[in-house]
């Protein structure tokens, strides 16, 4: 099917092509994640001596990614308030707001006094950026997603809308890499010292490409026509009114899909550095990031695979299978890492790899298709929200201080898998019903 273009009033130059769009999408999310994730791993290594000095090391390492759950707090919060601007003004004017709280915010981390210089005011000013992180990507991967989605020909929704979630997957290995390459130039006594800052300014470069690009996206069509017919500026009302009335079960189902990729995410591969960092010191922080590197290299490579299937196979039908797998894989990863050794680390992210590329290439259009256009970008930003909270944020710190209570033992962290991966398998249950646009994939 020969691809469409669109414009819009306020875009000069050639029109972009559906692809372009998708792709463009991608790179805003990239920029994103990477200043997200950043964190993430750099509160796992280096925080809690720095910013949390006065404690015990894995106190102190449960305090740094405590400031980094609280990120996952803001983001239904954020999901409200650019799903608001997305769902009355624009999906581009939403994204380009989420992008400039994001550079702002990490900017300002890398610039942050260490306790010893500062005192208390240096972990609270942490906590205070965090959450204007948390707040910013809860506006980001809503609107992505529709901009590519609702740009894309009817049967290739799945595939352009999984370029969003290859753009995740891409920060999380450029974050992986970026850490890796500075770490080893300078040493790790330099990155403790403040080698650690230069991915945090570093991504004000790539902010910038964000905006660039983002400034050059055109509103969607669907959105357009939705302003034709006044039925999606209806003014100041909050559309989360309309979507907990109308489409709480859909919310519900959403939500809970999202416990499966995010367990594996914030446990199988940013958590990873946080445990073994303590309970199996024959991993080093350079083999995990290794690791990651790795992984996040053949998860981009499946979930295009995926997506390119998911309105063949069904997207629901994928989505499930991800939960299965990580309830399947979940003690036995474990199994592997505990043993110590790189090649077993390394197989135990890459086979969960699957659950996660097997959602990469679905989710995205079966999210959107779970609300109507008026309400989306609302719908779908609190579903990834208050999932990545519960999943990503809230279960992980809570089983890895388990494991402390324990004396090391990981089965805390498997056994949320184990949980997280139900939780997806009751979402899908829940979307089978929810409503007519999920009868058929898009496009069939």
């Amino acid at each position: 099917m020969p691809e469409t273009t669109h414009t819009r009033p306020a875009t000069t130059g050639k029109p972009l092509s559906a692809a372009r769009i998708a792709v463009s999408s991608m790179l805003g999310t990239l920029v994103e994640i990477f200043d997200f994730i950043v964190y993430a791993f750099l509160a796992a290594l280096v925080f809690g001596p720095l910013f949390f000095p006065a404690v015990s090391p894995w106190i102190g390492t449960l305090a740094a990614l405590g400031t980094h759950a609280v990120a996952f707090g803001m983001r239904p919060l954020g999901a409200l308030l650019f799903g608001w601007i997305g769902d009355t003004r624009g999906r581009r004017t939403a994204l380009l707001g989420s992008m400039l709280t994001m550079g702002v915010s990490t900017v300002a981390i890398g610039l942050l006094p260490t306790f010893s210089s500062a005192g208390l005011w240096a972990p609270v000013l942490l906590v205070l950026f965090r959450m204007l992180q948390g707040l910013a990507v809860g506006g980001e991967w809503g609107g992505a997603v529709l901009v590519a989605v609702e740009h894309a020909p009817k049967r290739r929704r799945s595939l352009y809308g999984s370029f969003v979630q290859l753009g995740t997957v891409l920060g999380i290995g450029l974050a992986s890499a970026v850490i890796l390459v500075v770490s080893t130039a300078v040493g790790m006594d330099v990155f403790l010292s403040w080698g650690w800052r230069v991915p945090f300014l570093a991504s004000a470069l790539l902010v910038v490409l964000g905006l660039v690009l983002r400034n050059r996206l055109e509103e969607t069509p669907e959105f357009v026509a939705e302003l034709a017919k006044h039925e999606a500026n209806t003014g100041r009302r909050p559309k989360a009114r309309t979507v907990f009335r109308e489409n709480w079960r859909e919310l519900i189902a959403g939500s809970l899909m999202w416990s499966a990729p995010c367990s594996f995410l914030y446990v199988l591969m940013t958590g990873l550095l946080a445990y073994t960092k303590t309970y199996v010191p024959e991993l080093s922080g350079t083999d995990v990031q290794i690791g990651l590197l790795l992984t996040s290299a053949v998860l981009a490579v499946l979930t295009v695979v995926s997506a390119t299937y998911a309105d063949r196979w069904g997207r629901r039908r994928l989505v499930r299978w991800s939960g299965v797998l990580l309830i399947v894989w979940a003690f036995p990863a474990f199994w592997l890492i505990d043993s110590g050794g790189f090649g077993a680390m390394l197989l135990a992210m890459l086979v969960g790899s699957v659950c996660y590329a097997a959602f990469n290439g679905a989710v995205p259009s079966l999210m959107a298709d779970l609300f109507p256009v008026a309400s989306r970008y609302t719908g779908c930003g609190l579903c990834i929200a208050f999932g990545t909270a519960v999943a990503g944020g809230i279960v992980p710190i809570g089983a890895l201080a388990l494991v402390g209570e324990t004396g090391g033992s990981s089965v805390p962290l498997s056994l949320v898998l184990v949980l997280c991966g139900v939780m997806t398998l009751a979402g899908v249950a829940m979307a089978r019903d929810a409503g007519n646009r999920l009868a058929k994939p898009s496009g069939r």
